[in-house]
């Protein structure tokens, strides 16, 4: 199996509350609504958007990939607005260990309501379906308390501490590393 089997035509995915879909041009406005958030950006690598311009150029690298069959995201869309509310998708993906890392941003306004959790599960449930995964993982930077409950609400475990893996916000970042094997994501959800 390759990448762009799975990749070259993102599939749209449902939960009870959310879509999982291609993002495109027209989700700017709800992506810069969250993504300018500083809080938001606090954990991950990149910067709060500062205009609506950087939120397109985003998309634009996100659609190329689609366009070039390569590992991406998913858009969220909340069903009770029909507004994009986050990302989550795959960062990278090694077919031939059968293992990949899942990462996700969601909208400050949607926190605390399970909606990450829910997403999540089904990004990990379609990796050992449809991409006959062995692995999933996902790392957060440690000091993440949020990103920690989700994916152990995910089924996801703790496997350590990565000890300054990536140089991002002017600093040498510790990371926690959490994933989940197929035998125990059927054991659990099978």
């Amino acid at each position: 199996m390759e990448i762009k089997d799975i990749f070259g035509e993102l599939p749209r995915l449902e939960t009870n509350r959310l879509i999982l879909r291609k993002i495109d041009l027209d989700d700017a406005s709800d992506l810069f609504e969250y993504a300018q958030e500083p809080e938001i950006t606090r954990y991950v690598t990149w910067q709060p958007h500062k205009t609506i311009e950087d939120s397109k150029e985003f998309l634009k690298t996100v659609i190329q990939k689609y366009k070039d069959g390569k590992v991406s995201i998913w858009g969220i869309v909340y069903k009770g607005d029909k507004k994009l509310i986050g990302t989550c998708g795959y960062l990278w993906w090694f077919p031939a260990h059968s293992r990949a890392e899942i990462a996700y941003a969601l909208s400050r306004s949607y926190w605390n309501k399970g909606l990450m959790t829910e997403v999540v599960r089904e990004v990990i449930r379609f990796g050992f379906v449809e991409m006959k995964l062995n692995r999933v993982e996902a790392r957060c930077v440690v000091g993440n308390i949020a990103s920690e409950k989700v994916l152990k609400k995910a089924g996801m475990q703790f496997e350590g501490i990565i000890r300054e893996q990536m140089f991002f916000k002017e600093a040498y970042q510790d990371l926690k590393l959490y994933s989940i094997l197929r035998s125990e994501y059927n054991e659990k959800y099978g």
